[in-house]
C-alpha cells in the first residue's frame, strides 16, 4: 500500500520527501526511473556495467547530498541531466565516447493474435533495420536530440537544457536531423509515431 501511495504524489511532493530523508521515496524514484535511465545511458556509453555504475552513483549522491538538493517538479529531467553529466565524467577519464547504437526501442506491445504478432514483429524488425541504417549516418548530437525529443518525449526546453543548448539552437539541430531523415528515408513520420507511442511502454 505504501508504494501505491507514492504513485499519488506529484514530482515536487515526491522530491520533497526525498530531501526530507524518506528512504521509501528514494526507492520509489529508483524503481520508477531506472529502466529509462539505463536505456538513455546505453545511448551514451556502450558499457552496460559502467552505465549501471553511473546510475547507482547518481542515486547514492542524491541520498547523501539530499539536504542540498533544490526542489524540482520534473524528476525525469533532473535524473536524465544528472546521468548525462555522470557518464560524461567517466568518458573524459577514459578518453572515449561511444556513438549511439540503434535508436529503435524494443517493441513490447500486446498483439491480438499469434499470426498478427508474427507479421508485426517481422515488419517492426525490418523497419528498425532500415531506420537504424539511416540514423547511424547522423552526427552523435543529432542522434541524441532525436532520442530525447521523440523517444523520451522531453520538451524542447528540457532537451535544450540537457544538451546545454539554447532553444533556438535546439530547433536548428532538430531540424537538421529531421531534414536528413526526410531526404533519406520514406519512413520519417512512422519513426516519430513509433518513438512517440513507445516511450511509456516500460
Amino acid at each position: 500500500m505504501e508504494e501505491i501511495w507514492y504513485t499519488d504524489l506529484s514530482d515536487q511532493e515526491l522530491w520533497s520527501r526525498l530531501i526530507n530523508g524518506d528512504e521509501g521515496a528514494l526507492a520509489f524514484i529508483y524503481d520508477t526511473w531506472f529502466p529509462s535511465l539505463y536505456k538513455y545511458g546505453m545511448k551514451l556509453h556502450a558499457d552496460s556495467s559502467r552505465v549501471k555504475d553511473c546510475i547507482h552513483d547518481l542515486f547514492a549522491t542524491l541520498w547523501h547530498s539530499r539536504a542540498n538538493l533544490s526542489v524540482t517538479d520534473n524528476i525525469r529531467f533532473y535524473l536524465f541531466a544528472s546521468l548525462k553529466r555522470n557518464i560524461a565524467k567517466h568518458i573524459r577519464k577514459e578518453g572515449i565516447f561511444s556513438l549511439f547504437g540503434s535508436m529503435g526501442p524494443d517493441n513490447h506491445s500486446h498483439m491480438p493474435s499469434h499470426e498478427q504478432k508474427m507479421i508485426d514483429d517481422q515488419a517492426n524488425d525490418e523497419r528498425k533495420r532500415k531506420l537504424s541504417r539511416v540514423i547511424e549516418k547522423l552526427p552523435r548530437r543529432q542522434k541524441e536530440i532525436l532520442y530525447l525529443r521523440y523517444y523520451e518525449g522531453l520538451s524542447t526546453q528540457e532537451t535544450a537544457d540537457i544538451m546545454s543548448l539554447s532553444v533556438n539552437s535546439t530547433y536548428v539541430l532538430l531540424s537538421k536531423a529531421l531534414n536528413y531523415l526526410r531526404n533519406h528515408s520514406g519512413e520519417l513520420m512512422l519513426l516519430i509515431m513509433y518513438w512517440g507511442h513507445q516511450h511509456n511502454s516500460f
